[in-house]
């Protein structure tokens, strides 16, 4: 009898396709993280100004329905605001409205589980790093929420707050579609 000796070994071209196939495997894994990961900080956003939200009705229920006091964000008079002055005017927002809410609230124990990113006692950012802004009335360069209520907006992954299609509102009831960032 005549034994075989052939030794049984991947062909190159089987070798090929075992990677590619790896690596489209891979591709599709990364770009779902990045979905989930993209759904998950905005979901931590909406639950955070729905916080906002809440405290703001304690708030108004304390004060006989006067609305914390804060820097404007935006004025009627601007009609067109720019970006970059936005962005000063969210910082001063956020401060002082942080600072109203510390007097009446203890903020720690309500914003414990939130990374020190989000709330470092002094501020009030979103997971992207843009601080939450406070609108005591609609704006409609910003947003306008139904029955004209006050409202806080989070700039989005973005961080610019006249580029509305990824920005979130506290009066929304889910984070919109977003598509995946590059």
């Amino acid at each position: 009898m005549k034994s075989s000796s052939r030794k049984h070994a991947f062909t190159l071209i089987e070798m090929l396709t075992t990677v590619a196939v790896l690596v489209i495997v891979l591709g599709l894994m990364v770009s779902l993280a990045r979905q989930v990961r993209q759904r998950s900080t905005e979901a931590m956003t909406v639950s955070l100004l729905r916080n906002l939200d809440v405290l703001v009705q304690q708030y108004k229920q304390r004060n006989h329905g006067a609305l914390p006091p804060v820097t404007p964000f935006v004025t009627e008079a601007e009609m067109q605001p720019d970006e970059a002055s936005l962005q000063k005017r969210a910082i001063a927002n956020n401060r002082d409205l942080v600072r109203v809410l510390k007097t009446q609230f203890d903020l720690n124990a309500v914003f414990s589980k939130l990374p020190a990113s989000v709330y470092d006692d002094a501020t009030l950012r979103d997971p992207w790093g843009t601080p939450i802004v406070f609108l005591p009335k609609f704006h409609r360069a910003i947003g306008m929420p139904p029955g004209g209520e006050y409202f806080f907006v989070s700039a989005g992954p973005d961080h610019k707050f006249l580029s509305r299609a990824d920005n979130l509102y506290s009066y929304e009831s889910s984070p919109p579609a977003t598509t995946p960032s590059k």
